[in-house]
């Protein structure tokens, strides 16, 4: 290759790196109160990975544990905990008891098709430091109603915050409206598709045929008590680097009823990353799909995801606003998770940067406020 053909590679290869480098107005450098949130996205126990655990260490934080110091180093950190923990049930609907912290392919399972993980994963995302998980997904139903009821009463025993699915008699919201370092943020999520499961008790929260979503964040953006609102889809396309057109519409949709910040997953790919502003001027934040955070699927754009960081600050009246975005790639090397900072692996960070770009990239030492506000 000639040295003018490389040079225009080289050009090509910026241009394209540097359309997905975000920068925002809100000022975040003197006064008033900010807060960063962490996001990963899906956490899918698959078979080998499971067995591993269930083998080996006993813990799912063993998968993850490299992450940990990347996640806590926001305010608040939230996942899309893909699959049921639901206590004994299989994919009938039966209830088996406890059988133990064992993958007997019956009541936990791993496949492809349904999902079902101990309880104890949810301990263990509490104790690494998230602080809500979003349980709307295409495999929200796999336990069916009943398992839906065993993770929320599991999830509000080891005192995890969740969005998405309700109780099936108790009802409820879909959201959750949380504190953080003086904002009051309220999160709220959904899902595509249920895999055909039927939802007889209006259980999970529909991202497309729902209109209470929409109504969800107008009302919330309109609470005086309410500082931003942030939207957890589970759609898209599977392993397509590339939103469909129903996610850019809906993203858009969400953000222009009042959301702050759209957060996406289920693809198992990176999608990019956007800024939007909204008619009304804000300047808001898409991020398409995170890709996994922890599944046993192969080849570099699974095993690939990210850490994304959401940045907020406020001055006087008025709702929160968007100063910064970051990430930090992720990369699963056997059944373990690893950031992959600056001076990593060169074809992760290469191809993490062709959806987030290069500027918002963090290593452990540096944070969004450093990034972003000096």
């Amino acid at each position: 290759m000639n040295k003018v053909v490389c040079a225009m590679v080289f050009l090509l290869s910026q241009s394209l790196f540097a359309a997905q480098d975000l920068s925002f107005a809100a000022n975040c450098s003197q006064g008033g109160d900010r807060a960063t949130i962490s996001f990963v996205g899906d956490i899918l126990v698959h078979r080998a990975i499971y067995e591993s655990v269930v083998n080996g260490s006993k813990r799912f934080a063993s998968t993850w544990r490299k992450t940990i110091p990347f996640l806590t180093k926001a305010d608040f950190s939230v996942g899309n905990l893909e699959g049921p923990a639901a206590m004994g049930i299989d994919a009938k609907g039966k209830d088996h008891g406890d059988i133990g912290f064992v993958y007997d392919g019956v009541v936990y399972s791993g496949t492809n098709f349904v999902f079902n993980y101990h309880p104890q994963i949810l301990a263990e995302l509490v104790q690494s430091g998230f602080d809500l998980l979003t349980l709307a997904n295409n495999h929200s139903l796999d336990r069916k109603s009943i398992g839906v009821d065993r993770t929320l009463q599991a999830a509000e025993f080891y005192k995890m915050l969740t969005v998405g699915t309700r109780l099936s008699k108790d009802g409820g919201d879909f959201h959750r409206i949380v504190d953080i370092n003086r904002l009051r943020v309220a999160f709220i999520g959904c899902t595509e598709m249920t895999n055909g499961q039927p939802d007889p008790a209006n259980q999970v929260l529909r991202c497309y045929k729902d209109e209470r979503l929409i109504s969800a964040i107008k009302d919330l953006a309109a609470r005086s008590d309410v500082d931003a609102v942030i939207v957890y889809p589970h759609w898209g396309e599977e392993y397509q680097p590339s939103p469909d057109g129903s996610q850019k519409l809906y993203a858009k949709k969400y953000l222009e009823a009042g959301a702050t910040a759209v957060i996406g997953s289920h693809p198992h790919v990176l999608q990019p990353w956007e800024k939007y502003t909204t008619k009304d001027g804000r300047e808001t934040l898409i991020a398409y799909s995170l890709g996994n955070f922890l599944a046993g699927q192969p080849g570099l754009e699974k095993q690939t995801g990210a850490i994304v960081y959401l940045g907020l600050s406020k001055e006087g009246p008025g709702k929160a606003k968007v100063f910064g975005a970051g990430y930090t790639p992720t990369f699963r090397e056997g059944t373990e998770i690893y950031p992959i900072e600056s001076r990593g692996k060169v074809d992760v960070l290469s191809h993490a940067a062709k959806f987030f770009g290069t500027n918002g990239r963090l290593d452990l030492a540096t944070t969004l406020e450093q990034k972003f506000c000096n």
